[in-house]
């Protein structure tokens, strides 16, 4: 669908009018909003970027809080923030861009591909690996972390050997490993390395320079800082340096950085059809496979989740973190509306940022403050567990988790129990925390996230030594990643 530009915002209170890269402030929705993000940088330690587009206009596009505290920049709209697994919007329309070229199918195997693919794998399709539907897990086991020297080779011999989650295209579970085999079925056919397509095919006819994984020393200025609780985590450009990289636990899947005037430029080529023909947009934002466990609310489309608003029209959704920067991006395609939130100190993350513009701009007003409403889950099993939890204590829980778990119907899904662990870390219950991460770790002790949060737990409360130990087993499964490593050091 074509957008022209909107009349009627353009004759609102204009505050600023802004060419890319300055700060855009049109009209009252926007001055709402504004001061609402204001009130949260001085009080809630908000830093990040934001856009909010509508009705073919950008009513909002302004920097917030620190890109580097120390330095004294501030993050403004030309600052390169983490967009994490949005990335893998990128790697999906780079593969629609092949077939628009004749070069692929969504249809076609990885044996089309990939001479050694073993017969359990042959016949996944691009379709699946877009779609979480291949069968691949979420990440490897013991994968050593997203900044790991692992050359392409060396992944796709261990996706190809590793077993499957499931059979191919029976359910969808989301899988970083699938978009990487992706991202290597784009370098096998464009003879290009994966981010030199996406730069050379979709994003420089668009006219964006500034969406990439890593950048020269001379943008080093303009290279947000992640805070992790309001300490300097540094940024991924740091660990590419220390470790090398990207290597392929992170290509394809996440990790790519942008400026909010770019990710601009890109959302208005997605809206104006500029990137993709119609036919391809439409193929991408199609809701092709339920996702698995949501109960009918969240479907797959191709590097992007489907599903509908609360006034009942679509929304399709990306977000991605690595537990320090966030980043969220909506596109209301009946409404005419799009949105992208980024931030980069993990006290005040981008999803509960973009629930409170989402309601100024639907609503005028926030009835349900992001801040204090209690976030839902994104399982019903999790709430049910949270609930539970609750009621019977860390006590209680001590006693009879695993009775809880078996009872709820958990089974193997341990991203329940991770779901409910951050949302009672985020709500400072502590010893309810502790008792679970402390059960997590038992019945899943090689993952690696849990041991951090137990970590954290502990550290907290002040138990040291025991947070030693969980940070230790983390390093163990995970040598050299920069959480624990980073803990450690504090202690």
């Amino acid at each position: 669908m074509k957008h022209g530009f909107s009349t009627l915002v353009l004759l609102l209170s204009l505050l600023f009018n802004a060419t890319a890269g300055e700060p855009v402030l049109v009209g009252h929705t926007a001055v709402r909003i504004d001061q609402w993000l204001q009130q949260l940088e001085k009080e809630k330690h908000f830093s990040g970027g934001v856009l909010v587009m509508s009705k073919g206009a950008t009513i909002l596009r302004k920097g917030y809080g620190w890109a580097n505290q120390a330095q004294r920049i501030p993050f403004d709209e030309r600052t390169l923030a983490c967009m994490g697994s949005i990335t893998k919007t990128f790697t999906a329309m780079a593969v629609l861009k092949l077939e628009e070229q004749g070069k692929l199918k969504v249809t076609d195997t990885l044996g089309k591909f990939f001479s050694k693919v073993p017969s359990d794998k042959s016949s996944i399709t691009l379709h699946q690996l877009m779609t979480h539907s291949g069968g691949f897990a979420e990440i490897f086991e013991n994968d050593g972390g997203d900044y790991a020297k692992l050359t392409k080779e060396e992944f796709l011999q261990r996706a190809f050997r590793e077993p499957l989650m499931y059979q191919p295209g029976s359910r969808s579970l989301y899988s970083n490993v699938g978009m990487s085999v992706a991202a290597a079925v784009i370098e096998e056919v464009s003879h290009q390395s994966f981010e030199s397509f996406v730069r050379n095919e979709l994003l420089q006819p668009i006219g964006i320079g500034d969406i990439a994984y890593d950048y020269p020393d001379s943008e080093t200025r303009r290279i947000a800082h992640g805070y992790d609780q309001g300490t300097d985590w540094g940024t991924l450009m740091d660990r590419y340096r220390e470790f090398g990289g990207p290597y392929w636990n992170l290509y394809g899947n996440g990790g790519f950085y942008a400026s909010i005037s770019a990710m601009e430029t890109f959302l208005r080529a997605i809206l104006d059809e500029k990137i993709l023909t119609p036919a391809a947009i439409a193929k991408q934002q199609t809701k092709h496979i339920e996702e698995w466990d949501t109960e009918g609310r969240s479907f797959f489309g191709y590097g992007c989740a489907l599903g509908q608003s609360r006034r009942g029209t679509p929304v399709i959704q990306n977000g991605g973190s690595n537990g320090i920067y966030f980043a969220d991006m909506l596109i209301y395609p009946k409404d005419d509306v799009a949105l992208y939130v980024v931030t980069n100190d993990n006290r005040m993350i981008a999803n509960r940022i973009m629930a409170g513009i989402t309601q100024l701009v639907f609503l005028g007003k926030i009835e349900q403050d992001p801040l204090v409403v209690q976030a839902r889950f994104e399982s019903p099993l999790a709430e049910a567990m949270y609930d539970a939890i609750g009621k019977r204590g860390a006590a209680e829980f001590r006693k009879n988790g695993n009775g809880l778990i078996d009872s709820l119907g958990v089974g193997d899904n341990d991203m329940i129990l991770l779901e409910v662990g951050q949302q009672l870390s985020r709500e400072n219950r502590r010893e309810e925390t502790i008792a679970l991460y402390e059960l997590y770790t038992q019945r899943y002790p090689s993952i690696v996230v849990a041991w951090n949060d137990l970590g954290d737990a502990y550290r907290a409360v002040g138990r040291k030594t025991d947070a030693r130990r969980c940070y230790e087993q983390a390093l163990k499964l995970r040598p050299g990643n920069p959480r624990a490593t980073e803990a450690l050091k504090s202690l």
